[in-house]
């Protein structure tokens, strides 16, 4: 017998986050320094570019990279 107002759904019908989807881009000032990347990628990036110094760091989404000038 099922309980009823059970929640339970399979793994597949379970939304994606969209922090876990390759959809991130670090920028900088100058252009776009990676993307494809999950959050947490990003996050690893933009860590490792701040340790070089590279000015005007931050996460948006590839959508959003894709329209930068350079």
């Amino acid at each position: 017998m099922a309980e009823s107002g059970s929640k339970k759904t399979d793994e597949r019908n379970e939304p994606v986050s969209e922090l876990d989807m390759p959809i991130w881009s670090v920028v900088s000032f100058d252009q776009c320094e990676f993307s494809g990347l999950n959050y947490g990628d990003a996050i690893a990036k933009m860590t490792e570019l701040e340790s070089k110094e590279v000015p005007g760091l931050c996460i948006v989404t590839d959508d959003v990279a894709s329209r930068i000038k350079t």
